[in-house]
């Protein structure tokens, strides 16, 4: 796999290794000096100040065969805990790896000697002009994967000229974030026991211009890796999720929390976590402004269906009344063909987002995008789709 030409290479990852081991080269200081300064400080110092995480630093474009080798190439400067984090999956991880395979169930049926050639990826969701059908997903602590954190996410998704949406678990402001991109943004949110710190939220993402509020509705309690437990990784202190600080997430939900975030901000809602027609069909009821159809990456309830095999179903029961957006497993151009194909309006993007974060920074996230828009282009090229909306039920069998 290359993410970049061989020299360059190398010196990236020798650079990203020497951030992770920068303090253990650092020279030893005499035992006597040490004493002595700890002296006229008074007091022994008893245990070690924490090293700063090191978050990889790089800032580069990258080239890629595909999305999928890029986690590879993520795994060897991400740290090995924080690695696990992002990539590992809920319990036996069998959901994670049906997000993936369920792609495979769905052959494409192209229309080939379809008619003149052009080709226009651009949509509208809740009015607001994309790039492509493709945006980026809700995701926590981005810091994990690079110094910039959220910063250099919204960056490169503005570049790419698509719509960042701003977590609740990030280690930068909502505010710091809206300002790094061009585009359009919205704003997750995960309630929190004190309504007043939720309302707080709420009220910043829309004066820091979030033009939408996404509510998850299927993390409200953690979930649990085993690659995770295996290696005892918990969050650096020196990556505080700062919009939530210390407050404790709700850990019970109904829809009197969706009726909640409608009183509180007049921004419209987009209902994430749903897998069913009947929870689609009960929140348009209650003026929801969009479904995003998502098992969380695999992260939170092994045993659920994959988010592609939810999405038809859902897609009937919306009946085009308000768009449906599919996140869970995307990773390929074919991906989101086959996702608008089967009643998607656009899909969001997440883990090889991060992993273009880490390798590249912002210019990473932008390289993903490109990759991606590339292999979305292809594909509707060669099946005979000449825009989006072409984009139905018989292009596949």
């Amino acid at each position: 796999m290359t993410t970049d030409p061989p020299s360059r290479r190398g010196l990236f990852l020798a650079a990203g290794a020497a951030g992770a081991a920068g303090a253990a080269l650092a020279p030893a200081r005499p035992a006597a000096a040490q004493q002595q300064q700890e002296g006229e400080r008074g007091a022994l110092q008893l245990r070690p100040t924490p090293r700063p995480y090191p978050a990889p630093t790089a800032e580069q474009s990258l080239r890629m065969a595909n999305l999928l080798e890029i986690e590879e190439a993520a795994s060897r400067i991400i740290p090995e805990g924080a690695f696990a984090y992002i990539a590992s999956g809920a319990d036996n991880e069998w959901t994670l790896h049906e997000n993936r395979r369920a792609f495979d169930r769905y052959p494409i049926r192209p229309h080939y000697l379809s008619g003149p050639a052009g080709l226009d990826l651009r949509t509208t969701l809740l009015g607001q002009e994309l790039s492509m059908p493709i945006l980026t997903a809700p995701m926590g602590a981005h810091g994990l994967a690079h110094a910039s954190a959220e910063v250099g996410t919204a960056r490169g998704t503005g570049e790419a000229g698509t719509l960042m949406t701003i977590g609740t678990a990030a280690n930068r402001t909502i505010e710091d974030i809206a300002k790094a991109t061009p585009g359009p943004k919205w704003f997750q949110i995960y309630l929190m026991d004190d309504a007043g710190r939720s309302r707080e939220l709420l009220q910043r993402a829309k004066a820091a211009g979030c033009s939408a509020i996404v509510f998850t509705i299927d993390a409200f309690a953690p979930g649990a890796s085993d690659r995770v437990a295996r290696l005892g990784f918990s969050f650096p202190p020196n990556l505080p999720l700062v919009n939530s600080g210390t407050a404790v997430f709700k850990r019970s939900l109904t829809w009197d929390d969706v009726a909640f975030i409608q009183r509180t901000v007049d921004l419209p809602l987009v209902l994430k976590g749903v897998l069913t027609a009947d929870v689609a069909r009960a929140a348009i009821e209650r003026g929801v402004a969009a479904i995003q159809v998502s098992n969380h990456g695999g992260r939170q309830l092994d045993g659920v269906p994959a988010a592609l095999d939810a999405l038809p179903p859902i897609a009937e029961a919306v009946a085009g009344r308000v768009p449906v957006i599919m996140d869970s497993g995307i990773r390929r151009g074919t991906d989101v063909f086959k996702a608008l194909a089967l009643g998607a309006d656009a899909v969001a993007l997440g883990r090889p987002v991060l992993y273009g974060l880490a390798l590249g920074g912002w210019m990473g996230v932008k390289s993903v995008y490109d990759h991606i828009r590339q292999e979305l282009t292809r594909t509707m090229t060669i099946a005979g789709a000449r825009t989006v909306k072409d984009v139905q039920r018989n292009f596949l069998f």
